[in-house]
């Protein structure tokens, strides 16, 4: 009986528009690595491919405003000495992107606005602290300059890269190959899968050990993704049969899953993405060529399948730009840069655009509650030294993007439209709020966000109701 019945969402319709080819990044060496990462990053400037490259590792950036088919010879970033394995824009400065390779080292480099018009050699700085290959990048989602690089060493190190010194190094916690890190929304832990089959919760200050569980007993690796302000563990493996599955975990308590469900027999890895704003995971396949998505409630069995996006091209990474970038005037509520090898010498990167369908062409203000802002919460000094701050948060408006509470924001949308925060009002996560105290604590800023959820479902209702009445009139 149950069966009859469909799960209301208002994402169940998402669905998936990939750019024309002529809209694409064609033409492009894409690496033939067997690494499983992104092997791309996208933010609102710049978009950065790992490269197939000979005698060393390299990798292309681009202004996204360059579109088309590139030449053989389009400069490129080649410092490493060997094959890069991950790249990773800094989340405040979108000039600066952190990359990782098998020579050991992780390095930052400095894009010009314009791109580059020859091959970059010399990093802004060289992390070495590795004894092996440096196989992810991942910065952290609140402090300024707060690098983590993930070694085949089994060790997780945490730079300050505006001075080059590790933070912090977690050594001892991993049995063997570290398959995935992930911080969680206030940057106060992190958790990582292992090849060991053990899924791990560190806090990466006091070098503790938090919490530890069996997770998928497959051979092939798994992945993990906090799902930022829930709290709460997504990851994706295999089962002993090989089959693909996910499952949603409480990070306190790793004896089992809240929630598991087997997918079906495919052989790619399967990379978790979390959108904040909608609370959905997008789940993209190595190797496959549909990208499903699933929305996560407090309810149990806390994930539920929306839909999938498919495709004739398989993928063999994606990149994801930022939400704040995003065209939401167009209900666009996330946007994937994938990147597909062809049989031909040379692959491209091809945008998809994921939206809601409205037939208003109304601002969707439901659909939109705040995003993170690139503005730093807190200084990596702060962090050091234990203090936790949740993200900086922009509102949506129709007019742009309104900061909640500090300086005004400038950016620029890959629409081809520059939105400016809206002027002087600094507002905090509900309109009461703003009559009293900032939110200060992560519990604090999630009792902010729902009211402000209840207050525009209120609006919204309202607005219906008054386009009822002068329908009504009209008639």
């Amino acid at each position: 009986m149950a069966g009859r019945f469909v799960r209301h969402s208002k994402y169940r319709h998402v669905f998936g528009t990939p750019y024309k080819r002529e809209k694409c990044y064609d033409n492009i060496r894409i690496t033939k690595s067997p690494h499983d990462s992104n092997m791309c990053a996208v933010n609102g400037k710049f978009l950065a491919v790992v490269l197939e490259a000979q005698g060393g590792g390299a990798f292309l950036v681009v202004p996204l405003s360059k579109v088309g088919r590139f030449d053989v010879n389009q400069p490129k970033v080649a410092g490493h000495r060997a094959l890069v394995m991950d790249l990773s824009w800094n989340p405040f400065n979108e000039n600066m992107i952190a990359s990782c390779s098998e020579d050991g080292t992780a390095k930052l480099w400095e894009i010009p606005d314009a791109g580059i018009s020859e091959n970059m050699e010399e990093p802004t700085m060289t992390l070495k602290g590795h004894s092996k290959k440096v196989g992810y990048v991942v910065w952290h989602p609140c402090a300024e300059d707060v690098l983590a690089t993930v070694g085949f060493d089994h060790k997780i190190i945490i730079w300050n890269t505006a001075s080059g010194t590790q933070l912090t190094s977690l050594d001892g916690f991993h049995a063997d190959i570290i398959y995935s890190m992930s911080w969680n929304y206030d940057g106060s832990l992190i958790a990582t899968t292992c090849k060991d089959k053990k899924i791990r919760v560190l806090d990466p200050r006091k070098k503790e050990l938090i919490s530890e569980g069996t997770g998928h007993l497959g051979t092939k690796p798994s992945k993990v993704v906090f799902c930022g302000s829930t709290g709460k563990l997504f990851t994706s493996g295999f089962t002993r049969t090989s089959e693909r599955q996910y499952s949603f975990w409480n990070p306190n308590d790793l004896s089992k899953p809240l929630s598991t469900e087997n997918i079906d027999n495919g052989s790619g890895v399967l990379f978790p993405f979390w959108d904040e704003g909608t609370k959905m995971v997008y789940l993209c396949g190595k190797g496959d060529t549909s990208i499903r998505y699933f929305e996560v409630t407090e309810e149990a069995p806390y994930v539920f399948f929306l839909n999938m996006y498919q495709a004739k091209e398989p993928q063999r990474g994606v990149g994801c730009m930022p939400k704040r970038q995003l065209d939401y005037m167009q209900c666009e509520v996330w946007r994937f840069y994938k990147v597909t090898p062809t049989t031909r010498p040379a692959g491209f990167v091809e945008p998809i655009s994921m939206k809601v369908p409205r037939k208003s062409e109304m601002f969707q203000d439901d659909i939109f509650p705040p995003c993170e802002a690139p503005i730093p919460a807190l200084t990596a000094d702060e962090w050091a030294a234990g203090e936790n701050r949740p993200p900086r948060l922009l509102k949506f408006t129709e007019e742009g993007l309104e900061t909640m509470a500090g300086p005004k924001v400038t950016t620029t949308v890959s629409a081809g439209r520059e939105r400016t925060a809206s002027s002087g009002r600094d507002r905090t996560p509900s309109s009461s709020s703003s009559k009293g105290p900032e939110p200060q604590t992560l519990e604090e800023y999630q009792k902010a966000y729902k009211e402000l959820l209840a207050e525009n479902e209120a609006l919204r209702k309202k607005l219906e109701k008054h386009e009822g009445r002068s329908a009504y009139k009209r008639h």
